[in-house]
């Protein structure tokens, strides 16, 4: 039949389960494995529909693009800024010079001959060469290959990074890759490989090629984004890297951007008084710009104030709102140069107690309310935050110390004193690491001249001495904090400062405890409630309040003392940069690094041990307290003695503050390097917070002796009766995860029974734990000078 369709007329498609609620296995295959996270602050999780996507990814691409045209009026123009290239050979047999040479005479196009430009380089130098090929001035910086902190300085300011290969010769590990990975922890902001002895491998173009396709894996390995290294032997490749050099935009490095810099062209001195003079730089702005009110540091001579800041030539990157010759005078807000908080009896009582305190009998005392063991109960008594500050004080305590509402008023806090010992009654044998060989290897690296205090060991004694040094750390790692007391010493004046705890990440601990151990430097230092949101307003600040803007060419006035002039050094011939600091930069505050051990580096770090850290613009020398790299509710983090290999930890000092969050350098000073110092470990800025607790912790371990279910004897913790009664509230745990209490003494010689949650073995070891606080050291500027 004509326009017939069979149809099905029986239909066995099946109803869906109609359900109130949803089951586990349906809510299982909805989210396939996804979990859904918690809205944070009361906002919701709206998903994003793909016309947000796109006018997203539209407004990122319009920035980078206006980013390449602010970048490109920079460098444009007569008065554009130069473009700073850094040359740095990786091997004894390539030389700077002739990398430099091959790469300008691949440009000119006027005959010139490489006799012409034997006379324009030196080792080291600043030399400035016209690309009239490319319109381009490139600023070319020679380092002083000797002076390893010199190559540091020339990179930091460096738009691109030329890196010397060498066909016939390996880069040295300890030397070579040890500079390309401490400038890949500085930051480097762009890069490029050239190899210039390339026909010395092999006459035939062939047999260099497959040298050369080494050199590109090595570099690649280092450097994954850039593929190719240029050949400067050949003139094609050689053009072919000038190009690049001249036409290519340096990436920026967000750390030194986001302050002021510049490149001494020229110095000069003007005297102003019989001491003091101003020094008179002379170069082209970079980075975020500079005010005049703000600090400015010089590496390797400290921190000084600007009189006067003159604007020879304005930016093509801005609009002409101020003419050039305009001048810039300092106003009322100008930074001080103090380092800390004048000392002010008023805004603490500590000063009365720093003779000692009277350490009662607390044979019986048990936990008080925040979990600490022993104890003293004082009066105690109400203040307001801050109380008895000064106006000139209310300067170190930053807005954000006390977060408070609009309507609320500032909170009354309980000041619950801690019990206090003397100085005295601290252990020596308690501590791994022996303070008077660190005040002696610090003397002998600071003072000049100081032969008749070293003693040149035997090569047998010195071996023996690094074998021990390095068995404490091998040591410490396997039987972490743990002690043995002495038979013939009291347990409760050995461990006077130590207190038990319940939990150490649950515990309230007092931020501004009475402790003699604590340094007079404690009550003086910056504090920062919020890091971070300071750390943003003080950037945003920062380019607002640029009275200079990078791609003026300007005069800086800074006022300095008659005596450093012996330091300076010639602009034409070694590096001299002046670098803006941030607000509150100046001043020291409690600051916490994040570091790592560098994996060629095999000696033990001990805690308290003189380190050289370099972070942003800065270099100190620091003795950094290492503490865990951990989250806790209460800010308390267990000290750690030694920082191990293969393992994150923090470094807690004195120091000045960055609000930057530059990368870490540590090095340390070495007789028997060439360089003088050696590469320790990496990491970055943290932050500045001074509530961070570290708490040392020691381990006193016994050995069960009777078992009886779980009632266990113990011997060979304590030896005396009245030790097990001081230290009876403090829970035990062992090794195997049990925990338990001490229930009574037994005999004289420190036996006790102990209860347990579950049944112990023969094999297991009891344990307690007891904590001290530990505070911060101050440091100390460092030059390469001392070197």
């Amino acid at each position: 039949m004509a326009g017939h369709s069979h149809r099905s007329s029986v239909k066995n498609g099946h109803k869906p389960f109609k359900s109130k609620h949803a089951s586990k296995g349906s809510l299982k295959n909805a989210f396939k494995g996804k979990v859904e996270k918690e809205a944070k602050n009361g906002k919701s999780n709206k998903s994003v529909s793909k016309l947000e996507r796109k006018n997203l990814s539209k407004q990122l691409r319009h920035q980078k693009i206006l980013d390449t045209l602010e970048t490109k009026k920079l460098f444009e123009g007569n008065n554009g800024a130069k473009k700073i290239i850094t040359v740095i050979p990786l091997t004894a047999d390539v030389y700077a010079d002739d990398i430099v040479k091959k790469l300008i005479l691949s440009a000119e196009n006027d005959g010139k001959t490489e006799s012409d430009l034997e006379f324009d380089l030196k080792m080291p130098s600043v030399t400035n060469f016209r690309i009239n090929k490319f319109k381009t001035t490139l600023q070319v910086i020679i380092p002083d290959m000797s002076n390893f902190i010199n190559i540091l300085d020339c990179a930091k300011v460096a738009d691109f990074v030329v890196f010397g290969l060498s066909g016939t010769s390996e880069v040295d590990g300890e030397f070579g890759e040890q500079i390309i990975r401490s400038l890949e922890f500085q930051g480097i902001s762009s890069y490029l490989g050239v190899v210039s002895n390339l026909s010395q491998v092999h006459p035939k173009e062939k047999f260099q090629l497959d040298v050369k396709k080494s050199l590109e894996s090595y570099f690649t390995h280092f450097f994954p984004n850039e593929k190719s290294v240029y050949n400067l032997e050949k003139p094609s490749e050689a053009i072919n890297a000038i190009r690049t050099l001249c036409q290519k935009y340096p990436r920026t490095v967000k750390w030194r951007d986001a302050r002021g810099y510049l490149l001494a062209d020229n110095i000069d001195f003007i005297e102003s008084s019989e001491n003091r003079g101003h020094l008179v730089v002379q170069g082209i702005v970079r980075g975020a710009g500079f005010n005049i009110d703000r600090l400015i540091h010089i590496p390797g001579m400290g921190d000084f104030q600007v009189s006067k800041i003159e604007k020879l030539a304005a930016s093509a990157r801005r609009n002409k709102s101020t003419e050039e010759g305009t001048e810039f005078l300092p106003s009322e807000e100008r930074d001080i140069l103090e380092e800390y908080a004048a000392q002010d009896m008023n805004m603490d009582e500590w000063s009365d107690y720093e003779d000692g305190f009277e350490y009662e009998n607390l044979t019986a005392a048990r936990y008080d309310d925040h979990g600490f063991l022993p104890g003293r109960e004082q009066e105690s008594k109400k203040v307001k935050l801050p109380k008895g500050t000064s106006e000139y004080q209310a300067r170190w305590y930053l807005d954000d110390v006390i977060e408070i509402g609009d309507e609320e008023e500032l909170e009354e806090i309980q000041d619950e004193n801690v019990p206090i010992q003397e100085d005295e009654m601290m252990v020596d044998d308690v501590d791994t690491f022996n303070t008077e060989q660190a005040q002696s290897e610090m003397d002998t690296q600071t003072e000049a001249g100081g032969e008749d205090m070293f003693v040149d060991l035997s090569p047998e004694e010195e071996e023996r001495q690094l074998r021990e040094y390095r068995d404490q750390e091998k040591e410490d790692l396997e039987f972490p904090d743990e002690i043995e007391l002495d038979p013939r010493e009291s347990a409760i004046e050995s461990l006077k400062s130590y207190r038990g705890l319940k939990n150490l990440h649950n515990c309230s601990w007092e931020v501004d405890e009475r402790d003699p151990d604590c340094p007079s430097e404690w009550k003086r230092v910056l504090r920062i409630g919020n890091y971070k949101n300071t750390m943003k307003k003080l950037n945003k600040e920062a380019i607002k309040s640029a009275q200079v803007v990078a791609g003026d060419i300007i005069k800086l006035y800074i006022d300095i003392p008659k005596f450093l002039l012996e330091k300076l050094a010639d602009p034409k011939t070694e590096v001299f940069a002046v670098y803006s600091l941030l607000k509150h930069e100046h001043k020291n505050a409690v600051v916490n690094f994040s570091i790592e051990r560098w994996e060629e580096y095999d000696s033990p770090v001990p805690s308290s041990e003189p380190i050289i850290v370099q972070y942003g613009i800065r270099r100190y020398t620091i003795e950094p307290l290492f503490s865990s790299a951990s989250t806790s509710p209460n800010n308390v983090h267990k000290f750690e003695r030694f920082l191990h290999q293969n393992y994150v930890s923090v470094a807690t000092c004195i120091a000045p503050v960055d609000f930057t969050q530059s990368p870490a350098i540590f090095f340390k000073t070495s007789v028997t390097d060439p360089k003088g110092i050696e590469l320790v470990g990496h990491g970055s800025f943290l932050n500045a917070d001074h509530t961070r607790i570290m708490a040392k912790r020691i381990v006193l371990t016994g050995h069960p002796f009777k078992f009886h279910k779980k009632l266990v004897t113990i011997r060979y913790m304590f030896f005396r009766p009245e030790d097990v009664e001081w230290f009876k509230s403090i829970p035990l745990f062992t090794k195997s995860g049990r925990s338990g209490f001490i229930k009574e003494s037994l005999g004289t010689h420190g036996y006790f029974k102990a209860t347990f949650d579950g049944r112990l073995s023969a094999q297991d070891t009891v344990a307690m734990s007891l904590y001290k606080r530990v505070w911060p050291n101050a440091s100390l500027p460092w030059s390469d000078k001392l070197l």
